[in-house]
């Protein structure tokens, strides 16, 4: 991901997320994190929301990364020093700086994993594929359209869309911006007596809320 790309989906966070990861809450000063800690929190965020058991050990790296870039902007801002500044000739943190930075550390870790980032991934430009790894992770499972047996939770691919066969009368629906057809691009279809309505968004957090577990 380039740096302009970076830089327009770290905008595209919710207001919030980007306030916390700023510093609100946990510092005096407010600085946005440059464009290196930005990449890593897009590729830990990605990681969290679609990620499997065997990327945990880089996902915890990426959180560190994520939350120690975060840490050493805050320490400065706060401090108005460079951060060489506040190290001995070792390089490491002299005591009161090391003090600061390790509280700093902590808030971010915590802040980080608080995080619904499968929400905010989803809202701020999840190609489909990545949509059907995240259904993977909480448990939708891949099935034949002629092998349906309508159990819940299972899914298929439709018209290039992805299509979630929830129960026998309820569907969801996740479908290309560009062939939503005003609807919305994630969308509910309820069906009785063989009529069927449709209800749809393009806000993730109201699809995802309801239909993904915590």
């Amino acid at each position: 991901m380039n740096k302009d790309n970076v830089n327009k989906w770290w905008c595209s966070l919710p207001e919030s997320i980007r306030l916390k990861l700023s510093g609100h809450g946990i510092t005096d000063i407010l600085q946005e994190p440059d464009t290196s800690v930005q990449a890593t929190l897009y590729r830990y965020a990605r990681l969290r929301a679609v990620g499997t058991e065997k990327d945990k050990d880089e996902e915890r790296s990426l959180l560190n990364e994520v939350a120690c870039g975060l840490s050493d902007l805050a320490l400065a801002g706060n401090n108005g020093m460079a951060l060489e500044d506040m190290c001995n000739e070792d390089g490491e943190f002299l005591e009161e700086y090391q003090e600061q930075f390790d509280k700093f550390y902590d808030r971010y870790e915590e802040t980080l994993v608080e995080i619904n980032w499968a929400v905010i991934i989803s809202h701020t430009g999840m190609p489909t594929s990545e949509l059907i790894r995240l259904l993977e992770k909480f448990g939708y499972k891949r099935v034949d359209m002629d092998e349906n047996k309508r159990i819940p939770k299972t899914f298929y691919t439709y018209h290039r869309g992805l299509h979630i066969n929830a129960t026998g009368n309820l569907s969801f629906h996740i479908v290309p911006q560009k062939e939503s057809l005003g609807l919305g691009r994630f969308a509910v279809c309820a069906v009785k007596n063989g009529v069927g309505s449709q209800l749809g968004t393009d806000h993730a957090p109201f699809f995802f809320n309801a239909s993904l577990p915590s």
